[in-house]
């Protein structure tokens, strides 16, 4: 039998609910041995709560923390560890952890690795060719937003999503999915894949940091470029086409039945 593509990898999984754990999850079942680090005061919320899911037969068993749906298709494939890293001890174990990692990826605010004294520098002494994948919601840079928590939601009334969706006359709406989370996933895989190829070539560890505003504005960039070029505000329009017409959601016979048709041109 063939290899997987990430055998041989360890990666470390210091993510919260979405986009780190699903992109750690895609990174297990290429062959990487993952693991997932929890705080004893801080379980991932997608264990318990309104991102869990149903559980496994629809039964809480005794231990319901660990049989909720999206949890376990989530984080399939990894192993898992409890540190509490607000503790100097955790601390030191994610430490002596990530000398024998390839890969660390997290989705805290930027002071909180920074205040471990594990930003990418301070890893890099740790293992000089470690490679940290950052996912926060506006980067670690200087902006006025750098330190704010973010999650998709949220995100889309910033970048602007939030604006041209839903229907005409009507407030801003959340759209149909999470956008956001999933490109942030993507991105964290890509650039974890990147990072790898690079260190093979070259010898050096990369630290990728992904701010998930920036692609938000990936999500209504047409919007971007028509206010760049003609100063003009996108608008909510439901479930019509800027040129796509007829488009909808129509009703047909019958007791709630519905026909979406799109026309995209005269063919």
């Amino acid at each position: 039998m063939s290899r997987l593509p990430l055998e041989g990898i360890r990666i470390i999984d210091c993510g919260h609910v979405f986009a780190v754990p699903y992109a750690c999850g895609l990174m297990a079942d290429l062959g990487a041995e993952v693991i997932k680090i929890e705080g004893p005061g801080r379980l991932d919320i997608t264990r318990d709560g309104p991102f869990a899911g149903v559980h496994a037969d629809n039964q809480p068993g005794a231990d319901p923390w660990n049989r909720t749906a999206n949890f376990n298709l989530i984080n399939r494939g990894k192993k898992s560890l409890v540190l509490d890293l607000s503790r100097a001890e955790g601390q030191e174990v994610l430490r002596d952890l990530i000398r024998v990692s390839d890969v660390l990826l997290e989705s805290f605010t930027p002071r909180v690795m920074r205040g471990w004294g594990l930003d990418y520098p301070n890893m890099k002494r740790l293992k000089p060719d470690i490679i940290m994948v950052s996912n926060t919601g506006y980067g670690r840079g200087s902006g006025p937003y750098s330190h704010y928590p973010a999650q998709a939601t949220t995100q889309e009334a910033t970048h602007g999503l939030a604006h041209v969706t839903g229907y005409r006359g009507d407030i801003p709406s959340k759209a149909g999915q999470s956008f956001v989370d999933f490109l942030a996933c993507w991105a964290c895989l890509m650039g974890t894949a990147l990072a790898l190829r690079y260190r093979h070539r070259f010898g050096k560890g990369l630290w990728i940091d992904i701010g998930m505003y920036q692609l938000g504005c990936y999500t209504i960039s047409e919007y971007i470029l028509d206010w760049l070029a003609n100063h003009r505000i996108g608008e909510r329009i439901g479930n019509r086409h800027p040129w796509h017409a007829p488009q909808g959601c129509y009703p047909c016979a019958g007791d709630d039945q519905w026909c979406v048709v799109s026309v995209r041109d005269d063919e």
